[in-house]
């Protein structure tokens, strides 16, 4: 999409990250029996991602409305790895509206450049296995997948608790 920005996020915009980390959260869901029910449910501690050093939260607005976000943190690669630090992306969101028309692609574009500015040469994510139409924009983006974390519940529900 031309028209849409893609600019870091301020604490100006924090009332809408907080409902696009709901909306995540409410996708993932059917992904995660273990996602605990309820409203007090937060993945980020978005303000202080906002003001950390070594992250960048980005939002894409479309005018005056935002209508995705992402960020990227600079984290310690394991001691045995060949790069000493990688940048791990996450919060990535798009509204449903904006989806499919490359809103992603530019979010993903400017935390790769901004971890490249920061001497970043490894970007690394998470993505549920069933979340076939995020692994499928991820792929698209040049992501390849290397490891599957995998668990097992040993609680009698199934729900980890």
């Amino acid at each position: 999409m031309e028209g849409a920005l893609v600019r870091t996020a301020n604490e100006d915009d924090l009332d809408r990250l907080l409902a696009f980390e709901q909306a995540i959260i409410e996708a993932e869901r059917p992904f995660d029996a273990t996602l605990r029910r309820g409203g007090d449910v937060h993945y980020y501690d978005l303000a202080a991602l906002i003001s950390s050093p070594d992250a960048e939260v980005v939002v894409a607005q479309a005018g005056r409305e935002l209508i995705g976000s992402g960020y990227a943190r600079i984290e310690n690669a394991k001691a045995y790895l060949k790069h000493t630090k990688h940048s791990y992306l996450g919060f990535m969101y798009v509204t449903p509206e904006y989806r499919g028309i490359g809103i992603n692609k530019k979010i993903v574009a400017a935390l790769e450049a901004w971890s490249v500015s920061r001497g970043v040469t490894e970007m690394q994510l998470e993505v549920y296995v069933q979340n076939a139409g995020a692994i499928k924009a991820y792929e698209k983006a040049g992501y390849k997948g290397v490891i599957l974390e995998m668990r097992k519940s040993l609680a009698e529900n199934g729900s980890g608790e």
